[in-house]
């Protein structure tokens, strides 16, 4: 093995680490810029990746990158006009949320330049699913014992008291409940075919094992979009795999009768609240009716969101300027920030740096459904797949969190699937070579 293909793969997986532990303990204040684990390895490993290629950025080889690091581009330089210009910006914030974004510049970059093998990049998703499976089993300590991180909302008395949350409810590595079930969200289709047991003609896959545990954890942390968008990419896993293959028909409608009987259990055993999902949903009706419940605050929210971006001409209020917006304009909506990341980026960076954000989205799920649709290896119609479904979880579960720019495990997995693209292409470029037929 190449030098520094191993040296790639280790950096890469630290890059993996650092995007969805970012903090690991480690802060460092510079003049009140607090340096954690992610962001220092970011800075580190581009600075290692320009030693090791002598100081060259050429990523023109790979379209998928370049694409993504000129909009990364763009974002910023656009972001810190608003900084200035905005009436609404929040300086501080803002700048924040501008590092959030050249940090995902230097992620796309480092994942730009180097070519993996199919075995490193199966261990690039095994790091993923090692992560999630430790974050689910911290989350179930958490519920069942009630101790939490000093990282967390429950470490502050305040917030606590004045939300009045269960404490066995599980925020793990994150600062809210919500967050943290995002997260595990979106880790979750990285479970497709990592492991698989061979009894008696039978594949089983512990990794729904751990689907399960992700949605019981959303569940008692409330949060139902997480669950939906898990639905949602579970109906997706069934559609994509059955296309062009009506035999496959009774086994896909066996498979969402036993999810439906699951998700109706856990959610009429488990919870916060009784009743079950029906009920939960008439009060949330009675809520709203009432002008009240969580539902009528999110409708409030995208409302004031859109608004922003329209009265704005369409600019953005600018970087961290949605609560000054609010403040400033007397919204209607008890919430602070957008709770969308598509929404996020409309209101505070306009129509522009949104439609490019979308355009680009939508490159990479036709990738991934190329990818598994056209590939001839196993494998890597395995990479398309998890490819396809991530995106899907993750464009429906980034309505859960407050704020997501400033999430940093979004960047490195977003990396990691157009790394998937890139090379998916470059191996099927090999297969045709080496068998004469073209997959693509």
């Amino acid at each position: 093995m190449n030098k520094s293909v191993r040296i790639g793969f280790l950096l890469l997986a630290l890059l993996l680490l650092a995007s969805i532990i970012p903090n690991l303990g480690i802060e460092i204040n510079t003049f009140g810029f607090y340096w954690n684990f992610f962001r220092l390895v970011v800075v580190l490993s581009a600075f290692i990746m320009l030693i090791l290629f002598r100081g060259e950025i050429r990523v023109g080889e790979r379209k998928g990158f370049l694409f993504w690091i000129a909009f990364f581009g763009i974002w910023l330089l656009y972001g810190g006009i608003l900084l200035v210009a905005s009436p609404y910006s929040d300086k501080s914030r803002g700048v924040q949320e501008l590092f959030s974004v050249f940090c995902a510049l230097l992620v796309f970059y480092c994942f730009s330049r180097f070519d993996l093998s199919g075995q490193e990049m199966e261990g690039l998703l095994r790091v993923v699913f090692f992560l999630l499976t430790g974050l689910i089993l911290f989350g179930f300590y958490e519920i069942l014992t009630a101790n939490h991180l000093s990282t967390s909302m429950f470490a502050d008395e305040l917030n606590l008291q004045a939300a009045k949350l269960d404490p066995h409810t599980a925020a793990g590595i994150m600062y809210n409940i919500n967050d943290f079930s995002a997260l595990l969200t979106i880790l979750c289709p990285v479970t497709i075919g990592r492991f698989r047991i061979h009894l008696r003609r039978i594949y089983l896959d512990p990794g729904w094992l751990l689907v399960l545990g992700v949605i019981m954890i959303n569940r008692i942390n409330d949060a139902n979009i997480c669950n939906a968008a898990l639905i949602a990419g579970i109906l997706t896993y069934f559609l994509v795999t059955m296309h062009g293959d009506r035999r496959k028909l009774g086994k896909v409608l066996m498979g969402l009768v036993v999810l439906l009987a699951v998700l109706v259990v856990v959610y009429i055993s488990m919870g916060q609240t009784s009743g079950g999902l029906v009920a939960r949903w008439q009060d949330q009706m009675d809520y709203m009716n009432a002008g009240g419940g969580s539902l009528h605050a999110r409708i409030l929210i995208y409302r004031d969101a859109l608004l922003a971006g329209f009265r704005t001409g369409f600019l953005g209020v600018g970087p961290g300027g949605f609560p000054v917006y609010c403040e400033q304009t007397l919204t209607e909506s008890s919430f602070v920030n957008p709770h969308s990341f598509l929404l996020e980026i409309f209101s505070e960076y306009g129509l522009l740096i949104f439609l490019l954000f979308v355009i680009l989205i939508g490159r990479l799920i036709c990738s991934m459904f190329r990818l598994y649709q056209n590939a001839g290896d196993e494998q890597i119609r395995n990479y398309g797949l998890v490819g396809l479904i991530m995106l899907v979880v993750y464009l429906i579960a980034s309505f859960a969190p407050s704020s997501f720019i400033l999430n940093a495990y979004q960047w490195g997995l977003l990396a990691l699937l157009v790394l998937i693209s890139e090379q998916g292409k470059k191996w099927m470029a090999e297969e045709k070579e080496r068998t004469g037929y073209a997959y693509v």
